[in-house]
């Protein structure tokens, strides 16, 4: 009987179980974590169902995939609204007037008829999934992986975190460097809107805004 006891999470003292439907077997004991522990089954299933059944899930390489695409997303849909839409034609209608002058003409004229329909052309081809494929943040296997919140939400908020600091203390180095251009003023200035951004941006909700948590 202690061999069987070993084997199957019984009634101490008998060989009934408290659930009775635990006698159907580890097909029902392992079922869920519940059952598991009304059958007192929880290390039988853990040492013999569960880990067998458990492949790896790169958990770390999806948080940095849909976290560049998130980004990338992000400047997708603030260059194409149409107040920055405007303002990126009209920086693209002064390049013109760098080129030779008989071309001018020309060249506005074709960013006037044709700029728009440039770049919804360009978001469409490259948009964020490539764009993060091409800088090796993001794998075919990635890109469709899904995987429920449990599993990302931790490694997503220690990845921002590190990210965080990494930034901060880039921008410091930014900063500590300024007094050897030839405008300290706005440097500083500068590096510090960034360490600002990167506060504001890399915040304690940024997994919830990325679905990771």
């Amino acid at each position: 009987s202690s061999g069987i006891n070993a084997e199957c999470p019984l009634r101490p003292g008998a060989f009934l179980y408290v659930n009775p439907k635990c006698h159907e077997g580890p097909a029902y004991w392992c079922s869920s974590t519940e059952v598991a522990e009304s059958c007192q089954a929880t290390q039988f299933c853990q040492d013999n169902i569960w880990m067998k059944k458990e492949e790896p899930k790169n958990v770390g390489n999806f948080v940095t995939c849909k976290a560049c695409m998130w980004v990338f997303q992000k400047v997708e849909d603030y260059t194409l609204n149409d107040a920055n839409e405007k303002k990126l034609l009209t920086w693209v209608e002064k390049v013109c007037d760098l080129i030779p002058a008989d071309y001018t003409a020309t060249c506005k004229s074709m960013v006037e008829d044709y700029g728009k329909e440039a770049i919804a052309t360009l978001a469409e081809k490259v948009g964020p999934a490539m764009v993060c494929k091409v800088l090796g943040q993001c794998s075919a296997q990635t890109m469709f992986m899904s995987l429920p919140k449990t599993d990302t939400c931790k490694t997503c908020q220690t990845t921002m975190e590190e990210l965080k600091q990494q930034n901060l203390e880039l921008f410091s180095w930014w900063q500590n460097s300024c007094g050897d251009v030839t405008a300290p003023m706005d440097c500083v200035k500068y590096s510090e809107t960034a360490k600002l951004l990167n506060k504001a941006i890399l915040n304690e909700s940024i997994c919830e805004e990325m679905e990771m948590c």
